[in-house]
């Protein structure tokens, strides 16, 4: 790997940190406005058409035939429109605090989802007793027994989002380094961000109150700092740390997102919330243990 500039390391490290748990928060203040299929359509439209120069500087290009891309076509809608869409759905249900604490057990999905597939290594007892700590944390964070079903709902949504980007993720690891990055996501943003669009102009439905500064700022928000720098800081990061190494940011993301929610939407932080959140935490950390050691 290469030796990077301690200071720039440093830098993007600490911009996806802050990055991606704050764009819960504003998610949540653009949905005052925006319908969420509209909203996740035309964030990822407009930042693929931001992203096209960057490609450009860093002299990359898309390469093969269409059919080559299928896969990549595929991923971009399980990423964006599925995922990224159920996730937004489900923020005009849940706080966006919340919606981020629900969305930490995603590598003990991943983990879960693994051995299914034929070649990856199989799980040990410390990797299972993580996926049911996950799992038992995940149901005290939903809490079926005491939630409303409008609260239920968007909940449940929320984690049907983090399996289909954890069976995306692992797809993406199988197609190995046969594209190059810029174009890879912009491929996967276009991909994901038409349908969106295309349902959105089918439902006729792109806003669902006049668009405020804060809406605006919202969108603004997550085209240029949530999408585009923040991929930029995260490639710049791969390119000298470990993937290991960089998704550790992951762990402060819910801890930004849930800090921002209380302190400009008001947003409670319940004793559960925090019971919940350790437990899973506890079982991401067995299972990460045990590939780590196994790798």
């Amino acid at each position: 790997m290469e030796k990077g500039s301690r200071f720039l390391l440093a830098a993007a490290y600490a911009a996806i940190s802050f990055i991606w748990g704050s764009t819960y928060l504003a998610i949540k203040v653009g949905l005052a406005g925006f319908d969420p299929i509209f909203f996740v359509g035309i964030r990822y439209a407009l930042a693929a058409l931001l992203l096209v120069p960057v490609m450009l500087l860093f002299r990359e290009r898309f390469t093969g035939t269409l059919a080559s891309w299928g896969p990549v076509l595929v991923v971009g809608v399980m990423f964006i429109s599925v995922s990224n869409g159920l996730v937004f759905w489900g923020e005009t249900r849940l706080d966006s605090g919340y919606t981020a604490l629900l969305i930490t057990a995603s590598p003990v999905w991943t983990a879960a989802l693994t051995p299914l597939l034929p070649g990856e290594p199989r799980l040990g007892g410390r990797g299972w007793l993580g996926i049911a700590l996950g799992a038992v944390g995940t149901l005290v964070l939903i809490a079926p027994w005491r939630t409303g079903g409008f609260e239920l709902m968007g909940a449940l949504a929320v984690e049907v989002s983090v399996v289909v980007w954890a069976v995306a993720a692992l797809w993406v690891r199988r197609l190995g380094d046969r594209y190059q990055p810029v174009p890879f996501t912009i491929a996967q943003m276009v991909a994901g961000a038409l349908p969106m669009l295309a349902l959105a102009g089918v439902r006729g439905r792109a806003v669902v109150a006049p668009v405020t500064r804060q809406t605006g700022a919202s969108l603004g928000y997550l085209i240029v700092v949530g999408s585009c720098v923040a991929f930029l800081a995260y490639f710049y990061l791969l390119r000298h740390w470990s993937a290991t190494k960089v998704s550790s940011a992951a762990y402060l993301n819910p801890v930004v997102a849930l800090a921002l929610g209380a302190a400009v939407l008001d947003e409670p932080v319940t004793a559960l919330m925090v019971v919940g959140t350790a437990v899973v935490l506890a079982g991401v950390a067995l299972v990460l243990q045990e590939r780590r050691e196994a790798a």
